[in-house]
Parts: structure tokens; C-alpha cells; sequence
């Protein structure tokens, strides 16, 4: 083993280091110095689509930052979020702030799958609680914001089979019409990175 390939292994162990540490959640105060992908979608009776997606990212651009709402991810082994010691009083605090970086600083990404899992009962009214209720809502303050900047750095995905997508393409069509939607995880993260990478 030659020096040059021993200080190679031990830089790419180092960058791996680095890798590891671009991802947090709710409600610590990370403050990014490159780009930012906040993952927007579902959360409750989706599939675990965010650990894909957190998984493609660590794999290919470590410097991109990864705000996911998703509190209890199952990320692989060794891959440990972010910390502070300084944190938001409410978790809807820490997703408007870090929304309103990504949009302006990385991209914001919708991923709306399919509901894989039965709603809880609400306690209160005895049915089911909307699916991606909060997503939704949050999909018509993002378009409502691109009406009056259209710069804002969003993309949106989506399962045909999600209650709706068609209604939600036909508004951001009317906003912005030549806004592309993409029908797999996989192409609107690699449209998310692209747009991060800009």
C-alpha cells in the first residue's frame, strides 16, 4: 500500500464522516452552509418514502442538507441526524423556516404517495383523520407564494393513485404551466437534486 492510496482511503472515510451529518429533524436549529432539500409529504399512513429518499442523497451529493419532518426515520446504520442544543418551540415553527430556506436556498420536494396504512380515529369526531391533510395544506400556501415569486425552488411528484393529483396539477398549472410533475420517487428526487444543484 503506497502513502498516495492510504491518504486517499482515509480522505474518503472522512468525507463518509461528513455525509453522515447533512440530515436533521424536527425541532433542532441547524444552520446549513450549502444547499438545503426539505422533505415535504405525508407522513402518517404513507410508506416510509423519506428513508429512500435520505438514502439516494447520502449516496449521491453529500452536500446537499436534508430537513425531513419525519422525527423517528430508520436511517442505515452509523447515519445519525443532526443536533443542537438550540431548538423551536413548535415543530410547525421549524417547518415554515426551513421550507421557506429550501425554497429559496436548495428546493423543496413533494413526494405524494399512495395511503399505505388506515388513518387513526379521531377521538373527537369517531373517523378517520384525513390522509396528508398537512401536506395538502401546505401545497396551496407553496402555490399561493409562486403566484407572487415565481422563483421559489419547488418540485412536486406523485402516485396516480393519490386522492386528488389531479386537482393539485391542474392548480399548479394554472400558476405556473409548464411546472413538469413526475409520477416516481425516484424522478423527483433526481429533479430535486438538479434544482438544488442550480
Amino acid at each position: 500500500m503506497t502513502i498516495k492510496y492510504f491518504l486517499a482511503q482515509i480522505f474518503k472515510s472522512v468525507q463518509n464522516l461528513v455525509i453522515m451529518h447533512k440530515v436533521f429533524t424536527p425541532k433542532d436549529r441547524i444552520i446549513p452552509d450549502g444547499p438545503l432539500m426539505f422533505l415535504a409529504g405525508p407522513i402518517n399512513g404513507a410508506p416510509d418514502w423519506q428513508e429512500r429518499v435520505i438514502g439516494t442523497l447520502l449516496c449521491e451529493v453529500p452536500e446537499i442538507y436534508i430537513a425531513s419532518p419525519k422525527m423517528h426515520l430508520n436511517l442505515p446504520q452509523g447515519v445519525n441526524p443532526l443536533t443542537s442544543n438550540t431548538k423551536f418551540q413548535y415543530t410547525t415553527d421549524w417547518e415554515r423556516h426551513y421550507l421557506a430556506e429550501a425554497s429559496k436556498k436548495g428546493a423543496i420536494m413533494f413526494w405524494l404517495p399512495k395511503q399505505a396504512y388506515t388513518m387513526p380515529v379521531d377521538s373527537d369526531t369517531g373517523f378517520h383523520k384525513p390522509y396528508a391533510r398537512d401536506t395538502r395544506g401546505e401545497l396551496g400556501e407553496w402555490r399561493g407564494r409562486m403566484i407572487s415569486d415565481p422563483s421559489i425552488r419547488l418540485v412536486i411528484g406523485g402516485e396516480e393513485a393519490f386522492d386528488g393529483i389531479d386537482v393539485i396539477k391542474r392548480n399548479f398549472w394554472a400558476v405556473k404551466p409548464d411546472m413538469p410533475f413526475y409520477s416516481t420517487l425516484e424522478e423527483t428526487c433526481y429533479a430535486a437534486i438538479d434544482m438544488c444543484r442550480r
